[in-house]
């Protein structure tokens, strides 16, 4: 008798307050919607990796028209840039001015052209401008970040700077970001890190042990892996980026790091600190393999 008349009871006050006892249903609803999200997000953080979360387009296009790095002499550098003074007024400045700039930038311009905008600001650079990563940067699950990039290019790294030998730190960065979203972990603080540390060797470039001691010491787990395409997409498909050193071929003439980010369509996803145009293509696992020197996951 006593549960009937509570049930009236319970009745008769939501009669009287229709909206509140609708308010607390929706407030429930909202609760219960919310969760189911979060769950969702978590779940599709940890396990959707076969295309990663960016602006840019990946094709699926052959590689014989992209441009690849070459070796140049001085006398190269100076009528490779002579032809380009003809093409634009911008390429006509650097050319009017070659002794301004160090031999090393002048190469890697005539090799690439995403380079010009570097190039020009390198005589008024500032470096002292703390960077910073932008929105679209910080909401992209594997950002894209240039070496040569003016917030950080010009940064001094070794006995050059990042924009012409900063790949290595650069391709960390992009991993640190891209599994911890640390912030602060910008390409010219890992290399400062890196320069303070003794990982830069002077004449040979960034140590391998940076790849796994610098990596703890931005808070992720870097394991050297055995290079066999198994391991590879094992990794890529668990949400662990693998960096890259490269050999000559289609990345570089000397050394070179790249980070292995995804996978489409069976190949792989590249984020190549030097170049968007090679960022932007799939690449078959064969045509990597043979130019793969050492290469190491990450996770958190």
């Amino acid at each position: 008798m006593k549960s009937i008349n509570d049930k009236n009871a319970l009745r008769q006050r939501r009669k009287k307050h229709p909206i509140r006892y609708t308010f607390k249903t929706v407030k429930i609803l909202i609760c219960l919607l919310l969760s189911i999200y979060l769950i969702f997000r978590i779940i599709n953080k940890d396990n959707n990796f076969s295309v990663p979360e960016t602006n840019r387009i990946v094709k699926n296009v052959s590689k014989d028209n992209l441009n690849k790095p070459k070796t140049h002499s001085n006398v190269n550098i100076r009528n490779e840039l002579e032809k380009l003074a003809e093409t634009s007024s911008e390429y006509r400045e650097i050319y009017s001015n070659l002794d301004c700039y160090p031999e090393e930038l002048l190469a890697a311009l005539c090799s690439n052209s995403e380079m010009l905008e570097f190039a020009l600001g390198y005589n008024n650079k500032d470096s002292s401008v703390p960077c910073e990563f932008t929105k679209e940067e910080l909401k992209e699950k594997y950002p894209l970040f240039m070496q040569w990039d003016k917030r950080w290019g010009y940064v001094s790294y070794g006995d050059s700077c990042i924009g012409l030998a900063g790949c290595a730190p650069t391709c960390l960065s992009m991993a640190i970001l891209a599994l911890t979203d640390n912030k602060d972990a910008t390409p010219d603080r890992v290399a400062i890190y890196a320069q303070d540390a003794g990982f830069y060797m002077k004449g040979s470039g960034t140590s391998w042990s940076f790849m796994t001691e610098g990596a703890s010491h931005f808070g992720i787990n870097g394991k050297e892996i055995c290079l066999s395409q198994g391991t590879v997409f094992s990794e890529i498909q668990s949400g662990h980026p693998i960096i890259c050193s490269m050999g000559p071929g289609d990345f570089t003439t000397q050394g070179h790091f790249i980070v292995l980010v995804g996978e489409q369509d069976g190949k792989i996803i590249v984020n190549d600190p030097n170049s968007r145009e090679r960022s932007s293509v799939l690449w078959d696992y064969d045509v990597l393999q043979g130019q793969i020197k050492n290469l190491w996951a990450y996770s958190r």
